[in-house]
């Protein structure tokens, strides 16, 4: 059978593929999106009032999307199969996409902007911050208001190229200027000791950490703006950009997630200690350390494996961890010998 051909279209399947591939990957972030916010949930159930209307305002703006992407799935692919105008022109539904986008976006990257003030407290690099964020943000209503007052054909989106150039790469630049800071930011922070028989050596590991975390979610962002941008240039008499912008927002979302539930960086598991990473488990770190004196074992239980100065844990402080106070508790052992079971300085 002969492929379906339309006047104006040279291949079909590169207008519907990048929308199935661009429905699919989305879902699999929104899911992705549960999860995390479930994970906050029960691990930060004493969280700042703050954060928590963060979460599930962005929670629910990504509902949101997901809810008027279905709307247009179902359009395109089931209630309008074989029309053509269902292929070449955007149903009423894709009208909030672009706002929502970049809007979740906006919220996520002011996030960031606020813990960089935390920890340097210059107005003028979150200004900066601030200043392209709502350049792209601007960018991006006024395209989603002409555009979709319009025709909403697909094959006219080039002419909001400008619009949409200044929205993908004022969301780059912002990712790298935020990745950028946060950076050098930890990276002055880190102690000016730190071999391996400092007592600063711990908290470095965690501030390299803490680098390692900023540099792969930055840069998840910024090479999603990029890319959907340069396929908007490239390939603009196909849909390949709809691909990223359908992921775009999930994207901004899930890292702002990660950055959030990144605050209980160790796990244990009996007395082993695990750290991970954005993407994956760095495996055994150490062993929890038991110290053993004359009439008891002193069993010493660190969340973080670290121990600070003051200035150390103000840095950690600024950069949105709660550290522990200090307490004891005495129990017993299953030897029936006395232990006393010590926090020193934690991540909760």
């Amino acid at each position: 059978m002969a492929p379906i051909q339309i006047p104006g279209v040279d291949n079909l399947s590169l207008i519907t593929g990048p929308y199935v591939l661009g429905y699919m990957w989305s879902y699999c972030l929104y899911g992705m999106l549960i999860v995390q916010v479930y994970m906050y949930s029960e691990q930060f159930p004493n969280d700042r009032k703050a954060l928590k209307i963060l979460v599930w305002s962005l929670f629910f703006l990504e509902t949101l999307f997901t809810v008027c992407m279905t709307i247009a799935a179902w359009k395109t692919f089931g209630s309008s199969w074989g029309d053509v105008n269902a292929i070449l022109v955007f149903d009423w539904s894709w009208c909030p996409l672009p706002a929502l986008s970049s809007f979740m976006g906006g919220m996520a990257q002011s996030f960031y902007a606020w813990r960089i003030y935390r920890m340097s407290k210059s107005i003028w690099l979150v200004g900066l911050i601030e200043l392209v964020m709502l350049m792209q943000l601007t960018a991006t209503f006024h395209f989603d208001i002409a555009y979709f007052s319009g025709s909403r054909r697909v094959l006219d989106l080039y002419r909001f190229s400008d619009e949409i150039t200044v929205w993908l790469a004022g969301s780059a630049a912002c990712d790298l200027i935020i990745t950028v800071s946060l950076v050098v930011l930890l990276h002055k922070r880190k102690p000016a000791s730190h071999g391996p028989t400092s007592g600063f050596r711990s908290t470095t590991d965690l501030v390299n950490k803490l680098i390692r975390f900023n540099m792969e979610t930055g840069m998840i962002t910024s090479l999603g703006a990029i890319t959907e941008l340069a396929l908007f240039l490239s390939t603009h008499q196909y849909n390949f950009h709809l691909i990223l912008f359908l992921m775009l927002g999930k994207l901004y979302s899930n890292t702002l997630m990660a950055t959030l539930n990144y605050r209980e960086p160790m796990r244990q598991t009996h007395d082993v200690v695990h750290t991970q990473s954005a993407f994956w488990a760095d495996g055994e770190v150490n062993r929890r350390p038991k110290f053993e004196t004359n009439d008891h074992r002193l069993d010493v239980m660190c969340t973080t494996e670290m121990t600070t100065t003051v200035g150390d844990s103000m840095m950690l402080q600024d950069f949105d961890t709660h550290l522990s106070v200090v307490d004891r508790e005495e129990r017993q052992t299953d030897e029936g010998k006395a232990a006393e079971k010590v926090r020193i300085v934690g991540i909760e």
